[in-house]
This record gives structure tokens, C-alpha cells and sequence, in this order.
């Protein structure tokens, strides 16, 4: 009995995983799907559809139905071929057709009677998406690498969708979608959960320095408003994020970015920044374990920097304090009418009577990994 329990609590076990990582792949992936046709316009049935993916040489294969559609469902995103073949007629191979995260790409084909092997190769971009009823934006890989993003932490990028901005939240910046609370968002990783439901935004916040590297994301879709039902917990806006893999090729990255004080501009009281610095680097590796099935990927950032703040070591006011170190009541009058005079006798008074010397400059060092 007890070997009984194990073994169907591993299989229960199993089922439910199994739902869960169903579940995550409705919205990480995305679907190619058409029609195949002859010249005439009737339907190709029993055609071969073979999909591809060269940097991982992934491949599904599929035969057309009685009406000639083909399906290709949960496919990762990224760039793909389409092949189609069958007796008689042409064989055609599309390439370059890029596929983005919860895109249903329309391919409808027509074949033309050939008596020969002929193989026509068609490269383009495929018909617009049809079958998405939200508003929303994919930002690929090219527009995440490309444009200068300020901290390089992706959520800064989520307002090229229109009706989205950034507001102040309980915990510094929130994202609102058309003017909701940050809360009503629904933020995934990989189709995993990435929700700060305390502070209502992603994990990590605004309060660390880096949440995920830049150089990690391969896309993210941003969905304003109309979000299906597979995305749930949701009354605002969705941010579906997907991060990069290994393919058959190795490859990397690496980065430096660096903020000097003599770059920067002043502070908002119109201070210069003092000894200031801001170093951002880090990189990226991936590639085969085992060659067409198997891969991996690695990303690193981190974030060194200090700034100096002059604190109660300078002067403060118009006018310099003509006594050297003022004292109530003895010089009450001078310290009431000049600001730089009630600065030093503040830390006048808690270095003679608390021994603390606060007139020294403070420093703020950064490191985040």
C-alpha cells in the first residue's frame, strides 16, 4: 500500500506539473498556421508543412487537412523557415519568417503544378497578424539592443506603448497602464509568475539597480488593454517578458558603460557632483550541450559607483560666517541672521558635547550585482 501512495503521488505530481508548464507555454510561445492552395485556388490536402529553426535546428512537421490548413502551435519564438512539398507541384521554402512571442503568423500558400524538382525559395515578411483582438506592442531583440536606455533596466522601454507611463508609486516609480494602479498589472518571466504584489510592480522594483540584464531579453510583448483570458490576474496591463537561450552556435557579449563626474550635469540645487562614478558592465555566453537538443545561457551585470556629498562641509548661505566657531548665547544675534554661521555652530555643538565630527563629507558607494 505504502509503495501505492508513492507511486500515485508521483503521478499526481507529474499531471500538475505537466498543466503548469502547459499553462506557461500559452503565453511564451507563438504560432505559425495557413492554408495551402493551388493555382486554381482549391485546397492542397495531404501536402507536407516542415518548420524550422536554424539556430537551434528545431523542427516540426505537419501534413495538411481536408481543408489544407496546417497548424504549428507553441513554438518558441524566433526566426523561422516554412517548407511545403507534394507531388506534382512545387516545392516552396519560406525564410526569414519572424515569429514573436503570442504571434499567429498567417501563411496562406499557393502551390503551382510542376513536373520537375523545382524548389522556389521565398523570402519576406509575412502577412500582418489577424487573429489578435489586444492592443499591443513586441519589442524584439533589435529595438531592446539598439535603443539607449538610461540604467539599462528593460521596464524603461515599456513606454514606447502608447497608454502606458510611469508614476509615482509607494515605492518610487510605478508603471500605469491608461492611468491605473500599478497593482492591476500582471508581469511574467518565461510565463512565470514576476509580481511584487506588495509594492504593485515587477519583482525587485525600483529599488534594486538591475531586476534582469538587459543583454538577457530576447523580446517582451506589452499589452495595454484587451489581454486574453490565458494571461489572468489581470484588470490593467500585462508585460509578458522572454529571455534569450543558447543555439548550435557559441556566442557572447560583453559591455562597459561608465559615468565620470566631469560628464555629468549638476544636481537639482544646482551642486557639481564630486567624485563621482558610475561603472556598468558585465556580458553574456551561450550555446550547444548537445548539438540540436540541448543548450545553454548565461548573463551577468553589475554596477559599481560612489558619489560624494559635501554634506555640512561647505559653506551654505550668501555670505560666509565672520566667526570662526559661533556659540549661543554669546553670538545668538550673528547665528540668526547667517546661514553659514547656524552651520558651524550645529557642528560646533556635537563635536564639544557629543564628541561626533558631522562636518565631514559623506560618501555613497554603489554595488550591485
Amino acid at each position: 500500500m505504502s509503495k501505492l501512495r508513492s507511486v500515485s503521488g508521483v503521478l499526481v505530481s507529474i499531471l500538475v506539473w505537466s498543466v503548469f508548464s502547459l499553462a506557461q507555454t500559452q503565453i511564451t510561445t507563438g504560432v505559425i498556421q495557413g492554408t495551402l492552395v493551388d493555382s486554381s485556388g482549391a485546397v492542397l490536402s495531404g501536402a507536407a508543412v516542415e518548420v524550422n529553426n536554424p539556430k537551434t535546428n528545431f523542427t516540426r512537421a505537419a501534413t495538411t487537412g481536408a481543408d489544407g490548413r496546417f497548424v504549428f502551435l507553441a513554438l518558441p519564438p524566433g526566426t523561422y523557415s516554412v517548407k511545403t512539398a507534394k507531388p506534382g507541384f512545387t516545392t516552396l521554402l519560406q525564410n526569414d519568417i519572424e515569429l514573436t512571442v503570442g504571434q499567429a503568423i498567417n501563411l496562406n500558400t499557393e502551390m503551382k503544378v510542376s513536373g520537375s524538382s523545382e524548389v522556389v525559395t521565398v523570402t519576406g515578411t509575412p502577412p500582418m497578424d489577424v487573429e489578435r483582438t489586444e492592443s499591443s506592442s513586441t519589442l524584439n531583440t533589435r529595438t531592446v539592443e539598439n535603443i539607449p536606455v538610461l540604467g539599462r533596466k528593460f521596464e524603461d522601454l515599456i513606454t514606447l506603448t502608447p497608454g502606458v507611463s510611469i508614476t509615482q508609486g509607494p515605492d518610487g516609480d510605478e508603471i500605469s497602464f491608461a492611468g491605473q494602479r500599478g497593482i492591476f498589472n500582471n508581469v511574467s518571466l518565461d510565463g512565470g509568475d514576476y509580481n511584487n504584489g506588495f509594492f504593485a510592480e515587477q519583482l525587485g522594483g525600483q529599488r534594486a539597480a538591475i531586476d534582469i540584464t538587459l543583454d538577457a531579453v530576447q523580446e517582451f510583448q506589452v499589452i495595454a488593454n484587451g489581454a486574453s483570458a490565458e494571461f489572468g490576474r489581470t484588470a490593467g496591463g500585462v508585460i509578458n517578458v522572454i529571455t534569450k537561450s543558447g543555439g548550435n552556435d557559441l556566442h557572447g557579449s560583453l559591455f562597459h558603460f561608465q559615468r565620470l563626474d566631469a560628464l555629468s550635469s549638476a544636481t537639482s540645487t544646482g551642486e557639481s557632483l564630486t567624485d563621482f562614478h558610475r561603472e556598468q558592465f558585465g556580458g553574456t555566453v551561450g550555446g550547444p550541450i548537445i548539438k540540436d537538443k540541448m543548450f545553454f545561457f548565461g548573463a551577468y551585470e553589475q554596477i559599481i559607483g560612489n558619489l560624494t556629498r559635501a554634506n555640512l562641509s561647505v559653506q551654505t548661505g550668501p555670505t560666509a560666517c565672520p566667526v570662526a566657531a559661533p556659540v549661543s548665547p554669546t553670538n545668538d544675534a550673528i547665528i540668526a541672521s547667517n546661514a553659514d554661521c547656524q552651520r558651524l555652530a550645529l557642528t560646533n555643538f556635537m563635536k564639544t558635547t557629543r564628541a561626533q565630527v558631522e562636518n565631514q563629507p559623506v560618501k555613497h558607494p554603489l554595488r550591485n550585482s
